[in-house]
């Protein structure tokens, strides 16, 4: 079961906990963003020369 599921299904059994459930869903995905961001952007920015060559 996922966060999401787990998040459902606290829904599910608590309504008033909404709020909570939504929270911890909205934190979970802006760290995925935030590694997906670090991974594929931040730890390639190495490979770039912004150099320009003068001949």
């Amino acid at each position: 079961m996922n966060l999401h599921e787990k998040c459902l299904l606290r829904y599910l059994q608590n309504p008033d906990e909404l709020a909570y459930s939504t929270h911890i869903l909205k934190l979970n995905n802006f760290i995925l963003e935030k590694q997906f961001i670090l991974k594929n952007f931040v730890a390639k920015s190495g490979l770039f020369d912004y150099t320009e060559r003068v001949e």
